[in-house]
């Protein structure tokens, strides 16, 4: 991954339209508290979820075992960094919120190149309705400023604003009015994490990463983007 260009909300020529005020994220800690999801991870095995603010969220539906992330969008389906995707002999294991795993394998991989760099994977057998399903941010979710659940390669969360949106991407920033402690520099392996938006108090797929810094990738609200995602999904 290459450093994002925006290192700062303001710090961008473009941002799109300011939307409501930032949301409430009186969720965080007033002493800073590390956002591991899990509180040991054990890929062949349970999972037992971490016990701090993290746990408000399902983060069930996004697979872990490998670095090469992959997050269900159907049953069937999961995304990934197009630039970086799994291979199929790789199991794709996913953990309900009581830690029991699911595995899965990958039949296929079908390319949204010229669209974005996304790779959808179609699973060998359904999720189970404990593994979270992510359905896509809205065309108007992208208001600037407005707060982005980070996802890495290690396993945990951070918090970003949304800063400039262009054709079919988003890109992030780091707002500092939030304890830089909850800021997270993406880096080289981070790339296909998820990035979510809240909506409704469930996450929604904002994007998943395909450069560093503050990150940057392909905006699923973006109405062609969501269009062939559905063709795929309901084929």
């Amino acid at each position: 991954m290459t450093a994002a260009a925006c290192l700062a909300l303001g710090a961008c020529a473009t941002t799109p339209p300011a939307g409501p005020p930032p949301e409430d994220l009186s969720f965080l800690p007033e002493r800073y508290e590390r956002g591991r999801v899990f509180r040991n991870y054990n890929a062949a095995g349970r999972a037992p979820l971490a016990d701090n603010w993290t746990s408000r969220f399902d983060f069930s539906g996004v697979s872990w075992n490998d670095n090469r992330t992959a997050t269900a969008i159907s049953d069937r389906h999961v995304v990934m960094a197009g630039h970086f995707t799994r291979n199929r002999s790789t199991p794709v294991v996913f953990h309900e919120r009581d830690g029991t795993p699911h595995k899965r394998r990958l039949t296929g991989i079908t390319s949204l190149r010229g669209m974005g760099d996304i790779a959808v994977g179609t699973l060998d057998e359904p999720l189970p309705p404990e593994i979270a399903r992510y359905p896509l941010a809205a065309p108007g979710d992208a208001t600037y400023k407005r707060a982005v659940l980070v996802t890495d390669q290690e396993r945990t969360i951070s918090i970003h604003r949304i800063g400039v949106v262009g054709d079919r991407r988003v890109q992030l920033g780091y707002d500092p009015e939030i304890n830089r402690r909850y800021w997270r520099n993406l880096v080289s392996g981070d790339s296909g994490n998820p990035a979510f938006i809240i909506k409704g108090g469930g996450l929604h797929l904002l994007t998943t990463f395909t450069y560093g810094g503050p990150g940057q990738g392909p905006f699923y609200g973006h109405p062609e983007i969501r269009a062939r995602l559905a063709e795929i999904t309901s084929s």
